[in-house]
């Protein structure tokens, strides 16, 4: 079989179509990784950003619980003895520094060596003190 090079055949133009079709998903699918990626960055900041901390600390509890904070301009992140990680904002306080989610049903306080949470209307850590 000659190949002609100037001559549109069948085949040529089936090729043309896959080729088309390849590219268009290639570029979806790197696409779709590159956000992928971008979400995970900006969903977790912390561990792109390990050289922003100002200090950390390690609060022990009452009824053996801990608090593990990680310090940032305005924003912890907290890892407490439950298992849960959490990153807040600081909002305003009258007295110590206030933490807190979008809804404020979780609130970190902390002053000097002492800190305490509330989830709600409860205490959920109560009389923590840094661990010397």
């Amino acid at each position: 079989m000659k190949i002609e090079w100037t001559k549109v055949t069948w085949y040529s133009k089936i090729l043309a179509i896959v080729i088309y079709v390849g590219i268009f998903f290639l570029a979806f699918y790197l696409g779709a990784k590159w956000g992928e990626a971008n979400a995970i960055l900006s969903l977790n900041p912390i561990e792109n950003q390990k050289s922003n901390v100002i200090t950390n600390a390690n609060f022990i509890c009452d009824n053996d619980k801990s608090i593990n904070a990680l310090f940032f301009g305005q924003k912890v992140e907290l890892s407490l003895s439950d298992g849960r990680n959490m990153m807040l904002i600081q909002t305003i306080s009258a007295s110590g520094a206030r933490y807190a989610n979008n809804d404020e049903s979780f609130i970190f306080w902390n002053k000097g060596d002492t800190a305490f949470i509330q989830e709600g209307d409860e205490t959920t850590y109560d009389n923590c003190l840094v661990e010397q």
